[in-house]
């Protein structure tokens, strides 16, 4: 009788293995920064980010392609804990500009004028 129990359990579970291998479940896609492009409906991952004031990653965030476009559009994306939605951080390359000659070790003028790309 265990015997035919075992082996009525080895039919079910091929019988959903096949099922599930039939329906070609999609693989994950996976950006660093998802934007959105591509096929609306198909989902894109953006990988576990450094949680802040910690050395734990987040969580995976999947979302579909139509929701990362409209992140895009707002200038949003998904906080490292994927529980928020956050602005977008603007990089930007600063540096400064004119000044005397010498430094302020020799007596010259500091710059107080920055330039930002």
């Amino acid at each position: 009788m265990r015997m035919q129990n075992l082996v009525a359990v080895l039919a079910v579970a091929a019988a959903f293995a096949q099922a599930q291998a039939q329906t070609g479940a999609p693989a994950k896609v996976f950006m660093a920064n998802p934007d959105g492009k591509g096929d609306p409906d198909a989902v894109t991952c953006r990988p576990p980010q450094k949680l802040e004031n910690s050395r734990l990653l987040g969580p995976e965030v999947c979302k579909p392609n139509a929701e990362w476009a409209q992140y895009a559009k707002d200038g949003m994306t998904v906080s490292p804990d994927g529980r928020y939605d956050v602005p977008v951080k603007a990089t930007t390359s600063c540096r400064a500009v004119g000044g005397g000659a010498g430094g302020a070790t020799s007596g010259g003028a500091l710059s107080g004028t920055m330039k930002c790309d």
